[in-house]
């Protein structure tokens, strides 16, 4: 799998990945914030329940790209089955058409995420690729 890069958006599309024996690719959707309590940016990535938080931006975004390399390295040594349905448990569906690729819909196309702790409520939406 090639490295994990952030791109702002505002698009409300949905989450896609695409799972082959040489790793995982696509686009997924995080959300960004500021912890009002202890000032800790935090990236969350609902669609594999995974975050990263640290005193600056670089710091949280390294945490949460460690923990998704991670939890895609965990995905790719499954046996297929496993695969499919540890993905069925967050929500993701195969695809019908491309039977490698699986899509899962982000809820809240207006950024206003409930009970997340952000410095005046403000949630960034960005999308995360990995090529």
């Amino acid at each position: 799998m090639g490295r994990l890069r952030i791109e702002k958006t505002s698009n409300s599309g949905n989450d896609e990945i695409r799972v082959n024996r040489d790793g995982v690719s696509g686009r997924i959707c995080i959300n960004e914030f500021q912890d009002k309590d202890t000032l800790q940016y935090v990236y969350y990535c609902p669609s594999f329940e995974v975050s990263g938080y640290g005193e600056t931006k670089e710091l949280a975004f390294e945490m949460v790209e460690s923990s998704i390399e991670d939890f895609f390295e965990y995905l790719l040594g499954l046996s297929l089955h496993k695969r499919e349905a540890e993905l069925a448990k967050l929500g993701w569906k195969k695809q019908s058409i491309f039977n490698k690729r699986y899509s899962k819909a982000f809820v809240d196309g207006n950024g206003e995420l409930q009970n997340f702790n952000a410095v005046d409520n403000k949630v960034e939406r960005l999308t995360l690729v990995a090529a």
